[in-house]
């Protein structure tokens, strides 16, 4: 249950790092997407349900005979030697039904090499059970401890916690073991160890700290048979795997000095382990959390162990876990030749090896470890054995004890050096079991977290072959995007990237469904469009992995680091070509938007229409029925609006995808970069997730929702108050000493935690607003932002606001917060962006309301003369010649950004121009610029000489287009002064009287707005007299209001009303400000 638990916290809190599927913007709200977001929801929920049950059951377990018959034995008067009889007999216990599983396994073992399918899945089963029953008898008196500090027994009156924690602590003073890493996976002891460790420090606090002596190796090179004999400790040995873990052994000198804490590892290399990071993982907490680790070996000094010591020192490079600078020392066992010359010039190697290696991390050995040319030892076996009377018999031989001996006094010589050295720097690192304890805490608990991602590796070799790779991945996925060279290509396309044939295929599509977009079927060019982009992606694919894998034919990269490249080039092209296919579809939603209001308009044209046809022309719907029958339409075609809107915009776990996609890519590139940008990993969509609308209540909380007390917890190394109470004491040396310290403490947390928030909400905010004005977030901006965070951000904390504080940071606990936090605030951008883009399309769609209902109820709502309408007409054609206006404009300007662009002098000389004003041309103010900031001075250049040019462009230009846009006025005018003389003309007014006989005469056919806009599309289609008044004739006619087909009872007033307002419109202010303001 233990174990279950520790996974479903790691999947709930979203640490698992897989990229999710990419979102289709053409598809990101299909049914698909959709079931899969569900089912991701539903399995995060089964999680959580799981985890809750598995808590209480947990909370409301009892403890098991056993339980309670060891609560009896630690009540016991005698308890120290109880519990030690105790694990003697488990052992005796434990060997008889140990014994029969493991004979079983070697028979299995032996069958399973030539048996059948059939009876090879029987015998794997077999074995699988077989595996668990050893794994339920796996288990000592720490299993007993553990149990215990879970369960709580004991209060039912077996015996109490203060029973358990003095029993435990005599134990531990006498030198007893104990386990602090235990269990699968490893994990550290809980609190009520900690709490025996803390009483046991409290009453003998020794200024010179606790000195703590690791022992790291293969699995059994007999370690804790070496630490034995050392230090005499009680550890456990015996063949194969008798440590498990990490365990310890508190010793007091009797010679008066400094404590030391023994601590045996888990073997290394062993068949049973998980690995390489497992391996790290061990080797790493014994380097980081010890001033002395012996590293002993069997045999001569190998390329194995100096991998993994090169994987060590790039963890503790980029990690920086160590508050020490821990002594290597090499023991060699069962050399029968120990000229100690051959081994020490091994150890010179290495340490040069390791030494290069420390440079190419970017720091000097001799800050990471400190390693000693001559310090290997060489070790007789342990044990002799001999045949005497038939049978063997063993012994420790002399010369293994006066060689152990030796190595003893060494020890002790390097703990007295470095408390000498220690002295005179500062206070001790550890100056009780606790603050050890809440330190080693810290490094596991980030060695578990962080740890996979840095020990992976096998040799810093590999890491530059990797990175190499990642720099031929990008060289080539760079091409593929941008072309050959860079954003140009050849006119056939052969060498043009991705992204310029992308370009043009949408704005291609994109100009047919603007040249006639009434008679384009627009679903068919979508799907059209969409199939030709899938054809170019895979395209583009197929030639980048032929690249790839051309740039990467050297036999240095190995084909496993190959193909998880090749496995993550793909995703680049796959979200480039997702980006120019949402680009078409938010034209595609502009021109869906534009014909739907076409047609709203024609929908109520029709409507009027009807309305005027059924009633003559005569009859009119009073204030309340017009509004009725407007607001009637109305519901129904917003309702359709809202729907279509809702399927563009994005909602928060399509967002969260996203912005996962691009940051676990962007993390995946910058992994093999130098500095912090390492300690970065992957992050799935379900931890962002778990921030939508959901608030401390629920327990997920970013970095800046958290309080002072869980920022000094999660983000500082335990015991950093100690540390400025105790270095307060010995500054202050008096009676007030205690309470002084304890100000700084209170100075700090209030000072220095809300500076560090208050860098991080700058650093955040800024992102924001950068996603927000620009509307949108790519995978640079993404890499960017990490860079910020991982450089800037973090070195700022560590550097400017912790410098003087004498804090010690966690520093990959505070980067993946930040990281959260920076993904989480780039979602909430990006929400921010869809709201504002559906808040300022519904209110495009109001503004449409507010026309059409003003046409609407100016036809129905009462009869009105050819005065007003000829002004609504006038109005709404104005409107429509503004929107021409803003599109010449764009052009205009994306003409003299051009063009000015073009003749803009050589950049490659802008250096030497620079020279030539400034120190050739002797003005010293330029000269002095120059001097303080070269590149800002030539900015300054460049921006003057582009801002002249542009101006003696942009002049003359906005000229030209003042010049057409009211020709086009001018011109409208004149056509409308032409239909109405040839209206007057066609129907003149009668003179002759009635005849009384036959009554008066029928009256002429009265002409409506339809006829006015004929003869305008009519004249447009004319020869006209050069190239201007052809393109004023098409927009004149491309730009005519959808308006109701109402009739003009005076087409002569009708006329004059239109060319006077016109006219108005072509005279005012208006015109003149508002080009210059939008240019």
């Amino acid at each position: 249950k233990r174990r279950r638990l520790r996974a479903l916290r790691k999947l709930v809190a979203g640490d698992s790092g897989g990229e999710p599927a990419i979102v289709s913007a053409r598809t990101k709200q299909s049914p698909q997407l959709l079931e899969q977001l569900r089912r991701e929801a539903e399995e995060a929920s089964a999680r959580t349900e799981e985890l809750r049950i598995l808590q209480s059951e947990l909370d409301a377990a009892q403890s098991s005979d056993a339980m309670r018959f060891f609560c009896r034995v630690v009540a016991s008067p005698d308890r120290a030697a109880a519990v030690g009889e105790l694990g003697m007999y488990l052992g005796e216990w434990k060997e008889p039904k140990v014994e029969p599983l493991l004979r079983r396994q070697r028979e299995l073992l032996d069958r399973n090499d030539g048996a059948a399918a059939a009876e090879d899945a029987q015998a794997r089963e077999e074995m699988a059970r077989i595996a668990q029953d050893i794994a339920e008898l796996d288990f000592s008196v720490e299993s007993f401890w553990a149990e215990y500090e879970l369960l709580r027994p004991g209060e039912d009156g077996d015996c109490s916690r203060a029973d358990a924690s003095a029993c435990w602590q005599s134990l531990l003073n006498a030198g007893h073991p104990f386990q602090l890493l235990h269990g699968r996976p490893l994990q550290i002891a809980g609190k009520f160890l900690r709490g025996v460790l803390e009483a046991i420090g409290a009453p003998r606090s020794d200024p010179r700290g606790i000195y703590v002596i690791s022992v790291i190796g293969a699995q059994s090179s007999a370690k804790s048979t070496l630490l034995n004999f050392l230090f005499g400790c009680g550890f456990e040995v015996s063949a194969g795997r008798c440590t498990k873990g990490l365990f310890a052994s508190y010793l007091r000198p009797a010679m008066g000095g400094p404590s030391m804490l023994i601590l045996d590892s888990e073997g290394l290399l062993s068949l049973g382990s998980e690995g390489s990071v497992f391996d790290g993982q061990i080797a790493l907490m014994c380097m980081t959390c010890s001033h002395l680790v012996l590293v002993n070996h069997k045999g001569e000094l190998s390329r194995q162990l100096q991998d993994l010591l090169e994987v060590c020192l790039f963890a503790m490079r980029h990690l920086r876990l160590a508050r020490v600078q821990p002594r290597l020392a090499f023991v060699l066992r069962d050399q029968h030749d120990r000229s100690k010359a051959v081994h020490e010039d091994m150890l010179k190697q290495m340490k040069n090896h390791l030494e290069d290696v420390a440079r190419t991390l970017g720091s000097p050995l001799q800050d990471l470890i400190l390693l000693d040319s001559t310090a290997v030892f060489l070790l007789p076996s342990a044990v002799t054995s001999e045949l005497r009377g038939g049978q063997e018999v063993c012994w420790t031989s002399e010369l293994f004890a006066r060689e152990v001996l030796n190595l003893r006094r060494e020890v002790f010589r390097w703990l007295r050096e470095d408390s000498e050295r220690r002295r005179n720097s500062g206070p001790s690192e550890f100056n009780s079991l606790a603050t050890w304890y809440d330190y080693s805490a810290t490094v596991w608990d980030t060695l578990d977290q962080f740890g996979e991602q840095l020990l992976h590796y096998r040799t810093i070799h590999e890491i530059e072959l990797r990175r190499e790779l990642a720099d031929v991945a990008k060289s080539a996925v760079r091409v593929a995007l941008d072309g050959a060279g860079g954003d140009g290509g050849e006119a056939d396309g052969s060498e043009t990237g991705f992204h310029a044939r992308a370009r043009r295929m949408v704005d291609s599509f994109v100009a047919r469904m603007n040249a006639s977009p009434t008679r384009l079927d627009l679903e068919t060019t979508d799907l059209e469009l969409s199939r030709a982009l899938a054809c170019l992606r895979d395209e583009f694919v197929a030639r980048l992995e032929q690249d790839f894998q051309a740039r990467a034919s050297s036999p240095r990269f190995s084909a496993t680091a190959k193909e998880q490249a090749k496995q993550q080039i793909r995703t680049p092209i796959e979200w480039a070509f997702e980006n120019h296919l949402y680009t078409w579809k938010l034209h595609l939603k502009k021109a869906t938007d534009e014909r739907a209001m076409h047609e709203l308009w024609m929908h109520f044209t029709g409507v009027l229409n009807r309305h005027l046809a059924s009633s003559g022309h005569r009859s009119c719907l009073s204030e309340e029925e017009s509004h009725e029958l407007f607001e009637g339409e109305w519901r129904s075609y917003e309702a359709s609006y809202r729907e279509r809107l809702r399927t563009l915009i994005k909602e928060w776990p399509t967002l969260a995808h996203e912005v996962t996609l691009l940051f676990n890519h962007a993390v995946g590139k910058l992994q093999h970069e130098a500095g912090a940008l390492a300690l970065l990993k992957e992050v799935g969509p379900q931890q962002l997730a778990l921030h939508q609308g959901r608030g401390r209540e629920h327990g997920h909380t970013t970095v800046l929702e958290q309080t002072d007390e869980e920022w000094s917890e999660q983000y500082f190394y335990f015991g950093w108050w100690n540390t400025v109470k105790m270095r307060g004491l010995a500054l202050l040396q008096n009676a007030g000493a205690a309470e002084a310290a304890g100000g700084a403490s209170g100075v700090l947390r209030s000072n220095i935690i809300p500076r560090i928030r208050q860098a991080v909400q700058q650093g955040l905010t800024q992102s924001r607003t950068d996603i927000v004005a620009r509307g949108s977030l790519d995978e640079a901006t993404a890499a960017e932002s990490l860079r910020h965070i991982a450089s800037v951000l973090l070195n700022d904390i560590e550097l400017r606001l912790l410098g003087d504080g004498s804090v010690s940071l966690k520093r990959p606990q505070m980067l993946h917060a930040l990281h959260v936090a920076l993904r989480v605030t780039c979602v909430e951008a990006l929400v921010a962006v869809e709201e504002e883009k559906q808040r300022k399309a519904m209110e495009d769609l109001f503004a449409q309301k507010a026309l059409i209902e003003e046409h609407f109820l100016l036809i129905v709502q009462a009869n009105k003369g050819d005065f007003d309408t000829a002004r609504h007409f006038a109005a709404l054609y104005h409107r429509s010649l503004k929107h021409w206006m803003d599109h010449e404009v764009t052009q205009l300007a994306a003409d003299v950004r051009s063009q000015v662009l073009q003749e803009m002098p050589d950049p490659q000389k802008s250096s030497e121009r620079a020279f030539q004003q400034s120190f050739a041309a002797h003005s010293w103010r330029d000269v002095l610029e120059y001097v303080l900031d070269m590149n800002a001075y030539l900015e300054k250049l460049y921006l003057t000489i582009f801002h002249q040019r542009k101006r003696a462009y942009v002049s003359a230009a906005q000229s030209r287009v003042e010049k057409r846009i009211l020709g086009a006025y001018r011109l409208l005018i004149e056509v409308v002064g032409q239909w109405a003389r040839r209206e007057t003309s066609n129907s003149p007014r009668s003179t002759l009287p009635a005849d009384v006989v036959k009554g008066p005469a029928a009256p002429a056919a009265q002409k409506s707005i339809k006829d006015l806009k004929d003869f305008i599309t009519a004249h447009a289609e004319r020869v006209p007299r050069n190239a201007e008044t052809a393109e004023a004739h098409r927009q004149l006619a491309e730009r005519l209001p959808t308006t109701a087909d109402f009739n003009i009872a005076d087409p002569k007033l009708f006329a004059e009303t239109l060319q006077a307002t016109l006219g108005d419109f072509a005279d005012s202010p208006e015109l003149p400000q508002r080009l210059p303001g939008k240019l």
